[in-house]
């Protein structure tokens, strides 16, 4: 079950049908009659009598997160309860969480025909009569996500770019207020602040500034430039959004293998005055709109029920898809789902309040789907056993784990009525992934010019590079042809900005595709004809890597934001011949302001009478504006001062530091060159983010990012950090007016190693240590102090695990290896992964 829901109504839905289920289990702790069955029987209650049916070993299968527990022996009745299945087990469990669930034979794991699939397993403790300090009711509530500090562009160093910094930062603010007028007061304010922050950042910069390629101008120039020292300029990047089309009737292709309903290229506008929600095949209706978007993937056929995908939450209530959910259950028979594609969740409704004004329009996840079971099998709908209700499985990639929860269902606040709210939430279909930018079709660039100049007999560069000739006086003198000046042709895009498009994977994730990894390419395709002859030319980023019979082109942006383009020479690239006509098909559109928000496309540029409605149900992301030539003076003196090669052990440290796993930066390395018998060995000790360990595929893309830059004749191996648990002894005292219980559960909260409810770290939190991290103990006193009703504190065990000669109570610090980090998970069932031991005194 993927669900976690407070209001658990399966049991009185299965009660009254024919099917029976596990009411819930009962672990015979103090009861037992000998100390040693303590925890050995296992009673299971079932919701009904299941006579006829008998259960013996083979049909009941209790795991744990080491594997199944050995079963003694099973049996169907105790005394006069028919309901109740006995099992023995040869021990007891750990104190992790167990499951007991039901089957249908040793070779069948299947759950019994006569059971409730979904009451046919239970979760249990063989601890739960273990005494604790601790309130055994969970809140239920779907958390709220922390809020997260806006992201600012602390590159901005001059009046414009601060500008623009605080233009953005009002977009998002009050996404609704227009953009302010040039004659506005509020744009009055934003240049003074504008100009004052640029003063100050001139004070700070002007010393180190000076001195960096003071005298350039263009910014051709200084893309050219920056190349000497294999410095490449942002060009910028496209922003990408979702777009859900709305259907008023299904839409099929006209058979197999045509067109697609909603092919690739497909534009969609933000609003336009006078206009209707289908626009015209019309550039110029097109080259009105302020925003335009194309799709980049197609709807292969649009569905009126993918319009609306309602969630199956099992006859719960107050459910939610909890953070890190990758499968879902839809309510009805969805057979035109399919794998691969894309579904958008979104909140209709306030789940505090039922209002539609209080949704979360900001957490609107979408998903590829990877998996769609709709049928029980061939031809049969995929059914709720119980209530006969027909339903969908869906599961999607796991990179599109929800990274917020999602509400489902839930019941208002008092403020609003306690009302239960049955549907807070829903999945849209007829979903493709978009990007910024308007296509231009077969512009006309002219033709190459024929050559009118020549160089003076002699003095062109062929004849000037060429072995001097011998006298005339020892030979007859043939007279030198003229040498032809090529004539420059560089013609010049007529609108701009020219579209940079990450590249795209056609297989990723949904959320992979919205980051768009990968070097921006230039969205521009040429044709040049000559004797009535096409050839296509490919745009590149530069020419250094093109043959000399390679058609490409670069395109170059000037200062004014305009590409020109820019051929080969015959030996970087080919020459134009003269006379070759040339045709641009490309796309303008780049830079931030494709960042829209969610619902601002409105338009689609499509003769579809059935399309009832458009809107982006993400917002623009990832749209990035051109490097400027102040960043560039910043940036390209330095480029060249990269270090490409690993020799030392800190060299090794600071190329680790550029590769980017999926989890992000790592946390760092430590790395030992060694002798180990006929060569050196370099040994890398990664600490990757989140504690998660190095696996062999992270050792194998590890070594290959490093192999570019060791040196020949060294080996190289990739290893794991070595773990060092930790022991506390603490003895907490606590204020007369608190109780112990709850200031005990907030002091171990503090000395975690997860994530708290409010978005920081606990004490003990992998992130928080690295290698060779000298623990002190005083701010973990202090730590512990700081929590409320905590009055005061002593330590009087500080040591590694089960090591009394490393007490640090003395000097008050642990001190650890260089390839040591500090662990303390305070996990009962793995006391070796570090302990804290909590004794409270005072209180209530």
């Amino acid at each position: 079950m993927m669900y976690y829901c407070c209001d658990t109504l399966r049991r009185e839905e299965t009660r009254t049908s024919p099917l029976n289920g596990i009411d819930f289990i009962e672990v015979i702790d103090m009861a037992a009659v000998l100390e040693e069955d303590r925890q050995r029987f296992l009673h299971v209650h079932l919701l009904k009598d299941p006579a006829p049916v008998v259960y013996g070993p083979d049909n009941v299968v209790v795991e744990g997160p080491d594997g199944p527990l050995v079963i003694e022996d099973v049996t169907t009745g105790l005394g006069t309860q028919n309901n109740i299945v006995v099992v023995e087990l040869t021990g007891p469990g750990d104190f992790e969480p167990h499951v007991l669930r039901f089957r249908r034979g040793l070779l069948d794991d299947r759950p019994p025909t006569e059971l409730d699939p979904q009451l046919a397993r239970i979760e249990f403790s063989f601890k739960v009569e273990c005494p604790s300090d601790f309130d055994c009711i969970s809140p239920c509530d779907c958390p709220d996500e922390p809020r997260e500090m806006p992201e600012i562009s602390y590159l901005a160093r001059d009046i414009d770019s601060f500008r623009q910094v605080m233009l953005d930062r009002l977009a998002t603010l009050q996404p609704e207020a227009p953009a302010p007028h040039v004659v506005d007061q509020k744009m009055a304010i934003v240049d003074a602040l504008a100009v004052l922050a640029d003063q100050v950042a001139y004070q700070q910069d002007a010393a180190h500034t000076e001195a960096y390629l003071s005298k350039l101008q263009h910014r051709i120039s200084a893309r050219r430039l920056g190349r000497l020292v294999d410095y490449t300029m942002d060009e910028g990047q496209n922003a990408r959004a979702f777009v859900h089309v709305e259907a008023g009737a299904d839409v099929l292709p006209t058979g197999p293998g045509f067109e697609p309903v909603i092919p690739a290229g497909t534009a969609f506008t933000t609003r336009l005055s006078g206009q209707s929600l289908r626009l015209p095949n019309d550039p110029d209706v097109l080259a009105r709109a302020s925003i335009v978007f194309e799709a980049i993937t197609v709807i292969e056929a649009l569905y009126v029920d993918h319009n609306t995908l309602s969630f199956y939450t099992w006859s719960d209530q107050r459910c939610c898809l909890p953070r890190g959910a990758t499968a879902a259950t839809l309510r009805g028979h969805r057979p035109n789902l399919a794998p691969g594609m894309f579904l958008a969740f979104e909140e209709l409704v306030g789940p505090r309040s039922g209002n539609s004004a209080d949704r979360d329009r900001s957490n609107r996840p979408v998903v590829r789907l990877t998996s769609v079971q709709a049928f029980e099998s061939p031809g049969v709908p995929l059914t709720d056993p119980v209530t006969t209700d027909e339903i969908t499985e869906i599961a999607w990639d796991v990179m599109d784990a929800l990274e917020r929860p999602l509400c489902l269902s839930a019941e208002t606040d008092e403020a609003f009525g306690r009302l239960f709210l049955d549907e807070v939430s829903v999945a849209r279909g007829n979903i493709c992934l978009a990007d910024h930018g308007r296509t231009i079709t077969d512009e006309d660039l002219g033709q190459v010019p024929a050559s009118t100049r020549s160089w003076a007999p002699g003095y062109g560069p062929e004849a000037m590079a060429s072995t001097q000739r011998e006298a005339c006086a020892t030979q007859l003198c043939d007279r030198e042809r003229p040498e032809r000046i090529t004539p420059r042709y560089a013609p010049m895009l007529a609108q701009a900005p020219l579209t940079f498009a990450a590249p795209f994977v056609g297989d990723a994730g949904a959320r992979a595709h919205l980051a768009a990894t990968g070097t921006p390419e230039p969205a521009l395709s040429l044709v040049g004809t000559l004797n009535a002859v096409p050839d296509p030319y490919t745009a590149r980023r530069d020419l250094l890597g093109s043959d000399a019979d390679a058609r490409d082109v670069v395109p170059e942006i000037n200062n004014e934001g305009r590409a020109i383009l820019r051929f080969g020479n015959d030996i970087n690239g080919l020459r134009p011949n003269a006379g070759t006509a040339f045709t641009a098909t490309y796309r303008v559109g780049l830079g931030p302001s494709g960042n829209i928000g969610e619902d601002r496309l409105v338009h689609i540029r499509s003769d579809l009478a059935d399309i009832t409605g458009v809107r982006n149900m993400t917002p623009g992301t990832g749209g990035r504006r051109p490097e400027t030539i102040k960043e560039m003076r910043r940036r390209a003196p330095f480029a060249f001062r990269r270090q490409d090669r690993a020799v030392t052990r800190e060299d090794h440290d600071e190329m680790a530091k550029r590769f980017i796993p999926p989890e992000g930066p790592l946390q760092g390395t430590v790395t030992d060159i060694m002798h180990t018998g006929s060569w050196h060995t370099v040994f890398v000790t990664a600490d990757r983010r989140g504690g998660l360990p190095v696996t062999p595929a992270f050792e194998t893309d590890l070594r290959a990012h490093l192999e570019r830059y060791r040196m020949a004749g060294r080996d190289l191996e990739v290893e794991g950090p070595i773990p060092v648990p930790i022991e506390i002894d603490m003895e907490v005292w606590v204020c007369s007016d608190y109780l112990r219980g709850q200031v005990k559960a907030s002091v171990l909260e503090r000395f975690s190693s997860n994530v708290l409810p409010d978005g920081t770290l606990g004490a003990f939190h992998p992130d928080r240590m690295s290698f060779g991290q000298t623990l002190y103990l005083s701010p973990l006193i202090a730590l512990a102090q700081s929590v409320e009703g905590v009055k005061a504190v002593e330590v009087t065990l500080f040591q590694r695990y089960a090591d009394a000669r490393s007490s640090g109570l003395t000097d008050r610090k642990l001190e650890f290896g260089r390839r040591e980090i500090a662990r303390l998970d305070n996990d009962s069932s793995h006391p070796g992964n570090g302990v804290l031991r909590l004794t409270m005194k005072g209180g209530r």
